[in-house]
């Protein structure tokens, strides 16, 4: 039996303990799967909860939301593309260019006004972009970009 080593920097991420809310494939070098990344709530909050309060797109007014900075989840998996493929439950998909993730503080949102995300809220996670922080983040190029009900992203 032959044992394969990792990649140069590769890490072995622990395993989900509580039901996966979000796959990433592609271009990461972190892995808990064959090539894949499995997440749940307290792996993704456990990289570091941050918190914006800000409107989104959609809402009347502000909310507290609280979750990780992409720019974070995408050190915590190794990634190393320039894009990032969004896909949501309801097949809804994006390409979201990872400079974004490092010119503002976009947040994948867990919760919102304290309550954790569910399906029904448009969650489990949602990406949330600080719109009351920045007005030029109102252009339609990035209000496309605030996907909600995500399962899953491809780093390319």
């Amino acid at each position: 039996m032959s044992v394969l080593s990792a990649p140069v920097g590769a890490e072995e991420l622990e395993q989900p303990q509580d039901d996966i809310i979000l796959t990433i494939s592609g271009k990461v070098s972190n892995h808990n799967a064959e090539g894949l990344v499995y997440l749940d709530r307290s792996m993704i909050e456990a990289i570091g909860l941050n918190e914006v309060v800000t409107h989104t797109v959609y809402s009347t007014k502000a909310h507290q939301w609280h979750g990780v900075l992409m720019r974070d989840l995408l050190a915590y998996v190794g990634a190393k593309g320039e894009t990032v493929e969004v896909h949501a439950l309801d097949g809804y998909q994006t390409e979201i260019p990872v400079h974004d993730f490092y010119d503002y503080d976009v947040l994948l949102a867990t919760r919102q006004d304290g309550r954790n995300l569910s399906v029904r809220r448009r969650g489990p996670i949602r990406i949330i972009y600080p719109i009351d922080h920045d007005s030029s983040l109102l252009d339609p190029k990035y209000t496309a970009r605030f996907v909600w009900q995500i399962e899953k992203m491809i780093v390319k």
